[in-house]
């Protein structure tokens, strides 16, 4: 169910909703416990690192932890919305 709603909001960015409102539905429905949204600007930064193809690009966590765009893209679940989640690594 979660990742079908990823991509069901995915969908509709740009036309229905921004890329922020769509990750703030993806993170607090599809995580449990939920993803605060202090992650949400975290979270477009790795798809825009990802769809440039950075993938190895440390992040740093509002947390203060640092991860690779991979690993974020992975742990929070964003391969919905990426440009070509075909590229998926």
């Amino acid at each position: 169910m979660g990742n079908m709603q990823a991509m069901a909001t995915s969908e509709l960015v740009g036309a229905d909703i921004s890329l922020e409102n769509a990750l703030y539905m993806h993170l607090q429905s599809n995580h449990y416990p939920a993803v605060h949204p202090v992650f949400i600007p975290t979270a477009v930064e790795a798809i825009e690192k990802a769809n440039d193809g950075d993938w190895d690009y440390v992040q740093t966590y509002p947390n203060g932890l640092e991860r690779t765009v991979a690993d974020t893209v992975e742990g929070l679940h964003l391969n919905a919305y990426l440009d070509d989640d075909e590229d998926w690594i």
